[in-house]
Parts: structure tokens; C-alpha cells; sequence
């Protein structure tokens, strides 16, 4: 006899999140979130998370539609779920308007859930609505990764950051992770670094390694896993100064790199004239007024940003002004 699809009610969804939030949503020091910001918590995240059941067991074939099986069985729904209510406390403000109050009630859910579902998300982390991970073992995205509304995972998926940068000293930092649009389905083993976008209506088959932007509407296919690498050397610079007309660049390995400046997030906004270049020196010249104000200058290879540098400002005024700085040199990176 066939077994009839069950639903699951608000008040269970409700019950096991306050369950968890009492259990592991604490500091350590028996720090709570108040009774009323937790009330208004809880019924906001039960809201998300039955419309995140909904969708899943509409999705999922192998759910045949049962709400209560995918609830009570899947590890990888516990995952989103778990997120919803670290999220929610990433969020959560008190009256003294203070962000993160709650940031380590939120790390200690997201790595609880991550040793028992093996899905890490961290709860900085912007995800939309109805929200499916299927399977999920090994999935992670990363803390400045946002994901748009209707989007399927499958296991191993990776929004991650291209390099390790610390925000210790303060500075601001260009941004570490992908932006994926809606109603985008991503793959088993698909990994997504750096801060591309991925547009809306994309579909990425699986195995695939993602390091560009990928426009809307678009196919993303592994035609082959044969890959090659060449291990090219970091450029390394040792100063930046002005000399007669021109900013010249001094270091070691810079012949074929391509001087540009960058904005806040190192987003190249304008490129530089180069007159001579050399492996250990780059003389250049301003070609455009930048649209914003520069934070610092980048070298790039292949269009890739592979190094960046924060002069003072005199230097990056005079390059996006369309000065010519006259003059002595000034001492590297001062």
C-alpha cells in the first residue's frame, strides 16, 4: 500500500529551532538573545525555513513530495536549516544598534551543524528564498558569498575566495567571494572562487571550476578534465615613485604585466599608458580620468589581478587627475 506524502507543521519547525537555539546558541558564558528579539527571530526563520521544506519536496524526485521524510531524513535540509537561524542571529540588532551582537551564538551553530551534516555555510553568508542543498556533503560557502532566490546545490559546491587575505590590518579589502543569481543550479562538485557573478538563470554541470563572470540565461559544460597548469612566478614589487613624466614601477618579474588603477574592492577602473618595460621596471603614464576615487594601483596579467599596491596619495591623485608630476623621486610606497 502506497504511503501517503505527510507535511510538516509550523509549530515542529518552530519547537526544534528554539530547541537548537537554547541547546548551542549560546557564547559559552550563558549569553541569550531576549526573550522578545528571540520571539520575532524565531517566527521570521520558521516562516523561511517551511518554505525552503516546501520547495525541496517539490524538487526533490526521490522525496516523492513527503515533507516529513525530507525533515526527518535529510541531513542536507538540516544544513539550510541551521543556517536560517545562524543567519538570523549574524543579523539580530538590540536597541544599541550594535551589528554581530550575536556572532558567536551564530559560529557555534553554523560548526555544529557542519561536523553533523558536513555542509558548511558560514552565517555571514546572504542566501534567498526557497533554498534547496541536495545530497550537500562537502558544500561550502563562504562568508561574503550571496546567493539569489529559487537556487538548487547539490554536494561538494564551493563559493569560495581565490586568495587568503587577512582584514587584521584594517584596510578595506576587495571582496573574497561569488555572487550567484536565482533560479541557478549548480552541479556536484562544481567550485565557484573570487567575487564573480554568476548571473540568473544558469545552469553549471558538474566538475566544473568557475573563475570568471558567467552572463544570465547561461550553460556552463566540463568538455574535458584534462587540465594543464604552468606555475608562473608572483611578481614582486619594491617601490612605486614619480620620475620626470612618468610613475615608475621597480621590482623583479614585471615584463608583460599591464598597470591599472583599482577602486575600493581592487576592481581595475582605469588602465595606465605604459612608454618602457622591463622585468625589473614599468614606466607609465595616466590615459583616462578614473570614474571614482583610486585606493590603490594593480598589475594585471591576462586580465587577472596578480598584485596590488597602496601608494601615497599624491601619486594616485596625479594619475587619475591627468597630472604630470614633476620632480624628484619619492622614497617607494611611502
Amino acid at each position: 500500500m502506497a504511503v501517503l506524502p505527510t507535511e510538516v507543521d509550523m509549530r515542529t519547525i518552530a519547537e526544534d529551532l528554539s530547541a537548537t537555539l537554547r541547546r548551542v546558541g549560546t557564547d559559552g558564558h550563558g549569553s541569550a538573545v531576549p526573550p522578545p528579539a528571540a520571539h520575532r527571530l524565531l517566527c521570521e526563520v520558521t516562516a523561511q525555513v517551511a518554505e525552503d521544506l516546501s520547495v525541496f519536496s517539490l524538487r526533490d524526485a526521490a522525496a516523492r513530495g513527503d515533507q516529513s521524510y525530507i525533515y526527518s531524513g535529510y541531513l542536507s535540509f538540516r544544513a539550510v536549516m541551521a543556517y536560517r537561524l545562524a543567519h538570523a542571529l549574524w543579523e539580530t540588532r538590540l536597541p544599541d544598534g550594535l551589528p554581530h551582537r550575536f556572532a558567536t551564538q551564530a559560529r557555534r551553530i553554523s560548526e555544529h551543524f557542519r561536523l553533523t551534516t558536513g555542509v558548511e555555510i558560514h552565517p555571514g553568508a546572504k542566501i534567498g528564498r526557497r533554498f534547496v542543498i541536495d545530497h550537500g556533503s562537502g558544500t561550502l560557502i563562504g562568508e561574503e558569498a550571496e546567493v539569489g532566490d529559487d537556487c538548487y546545490f547539490v554536494q561538494n559546491v564551493v563559493l569560495g575566495a581565490r586568495d587568503i587575505i587577512s582584514k587584521a590590518n584594517g584596510r578595506p579589502q576587495p571582496r573574497r567571494h561569488p555572487r550567484v543569481g536565482s533560479r541557478v543550479q549548480i552541479g556536484g562538485n562544481v567550485h565557484v572562487f573570487g567575487p564573480v557573478h554568476v548571473g540568473d538563470d544558469c545552469l553549471i554541470d558538474a566538475g566544473a571550476r568557475i573563475t570568471t563572470d558567467i552572463p544570465a540565461g547561461s550553460r556552463v559544460r566540463v568538455i574535458t578534465t584534462i587540465q594543464v597548469s604552468v606555475s608562473e612566478p608572483a611578481p614582486v614589487v619594491h617601490g612605486l615613485a614619480r620620475v620626470g613624466e612618468h610613475i615608475v614601477i621597480s621590482g623583479s618579474r614585471l615584463d608583460g604585466l599591464v598597470p591599472v588603477v583599482l577602486d575600493a574592492e581592487h576592481t581595475p577602473r582605469a588602465a595606465l599608458t605604459v612608454a618602457t618595460a622591463s622585468a625589473t621596471e614599468i614606466h607609465c603614464t595616466p590615459t583616462e580620468r578614473c570614474p571614482v576615487r583610486p585606493a590603490a594601483l594593480g598589475l594585471l596579467r591576462d586580465g587577472r589581478l596578480v598584485c596590488s599596491m597602496e601608494p601615497a596619495a599624491h601619486l594616485l591623485d596625479a594619475l587619475t587627475a591627468g597630472e604630470r608630476p614633476t620632480g624628484r623621486p619619492v622614497s617607494p610606497l611611502e
